[in-house]
């Protein structure tokens, strides 16, 4: 099965203040998405985060280091889209070398590590992407990048970000399940109208 999710921001203090997260603190955040992530992801399961697993601000910014204690802790195979976040750390503390980077991430347990990624299934073809401007014609993208700020839908995709979904990963049939909504309440403009 695969599961998608995006924006997680582990161990970031900054995301979970401005994104108001319902929280008493990081600490209990990052307990609580790790405990729901691993709910629904088993063992040989696939689990696509669209970006910003971890968070990087600047070049002071280490926050994705201590990320590293709970990705280790995820269950199933992790297949990391790059988020802007991503790229900082690529930036800023990899010398701009992505394929460190990748074989940082790969010791920490991902499976690998894409900018983006093509995937079928339910009779849809989708495009898994961080920012919702790369969106491609002729697939269902998924996304993430803009947490809660424009909402589950867009014409072209689905908002994968934690913050819409209650902090739990998506599954397959969680998207095919919106996909239907959409169109069924979505894209009539006539039922959109009530």
């Amino acid at each position: 099965m695969n599961f998608f999710i995006s924006d997680i921001h582990f161990c970031d203090t900054n995301t979970f203040t401005f994104d108001n997260r319902p929280f008493k603190n990081i600490t209990q955040y990052d307990k609580y998405i790790l405990k729901s992530i691993n709910k629904y992801v088993k063992k040989n399961d696939t689990l696509y985060v669209l970006g910003d697993l971890m968070d990087c601000d600047n070049t002071h910014s280490r926050f994705w280091e201590k990320s590293a204690k709970y990705i280790k802790k995820i269950r199933g195979n992790i297949i990391l889209i790059m988020g802007n976040n991503e790229e900082r750390i690529v930036k800023y503390f990899f010398g701009g070398n992505f394929e460190k980077f990748k074989s940082y991430c790969l010791s920490l347990g991902i499976k690998d590590v894409k900018y983006e990624d093509y995937i079928s299934f339910g009779g849809y073809n989708f495009y898994l992407t961080h920012e919702p401007i790369n969106h491609k014609n002729g697939y269902v993208t998924l996304f993430g990048h803009i947490h809660r700020s424009k909402g589950l839908w867009q014409s072209f995709g689905l908002n994968m970000s934690c913050d819409i979904n209650h902090y739990r990963p998506y599954a397959e049939k969680d998207i095919l399940f919106q996909l239907k909504e959409k169109e069924i309440y979505w894209d009539d403009e006539n039922l959109r109208l009530l």
